[in-house]
């Protein structure tokens, strides 16, 4: 029974980090929009605000947004 459980969450876990997840509220940008920009040649955090604007209006989101960044290169 234990084993089905952990089963259950491993494909939950896949299919969830699959899913967009919204790291910029006031511009919209989500974790893929961020790697959309990095495959796109962006190649830093200056580069990925100017390409998705991510970052640029209340700042919240900053370490969000780096660490997206860093998650993404750390591939």
């Amino acid at each position: 029974m234990f084993s089905k459980l952990i089963k259950k969450y491993k494909e939950y876990k896949i299919v969830n980090s699959n899913k967009p997840k919204k790291v910029c509220s006031c511009y919209n940008v989500s974790n893929h929009d961020i790697m959309k920009a990095l495959n796109n040649g962006c190649s830093g955090i200056n580069e990925v605000r100017k390409s998705t604007k991510a970052g640029t209006a209340c700042g919240k989101c900053n370490s969000s947004v780096e660490y997206e960044i860093y998650k993404a290169l750390k591939k």
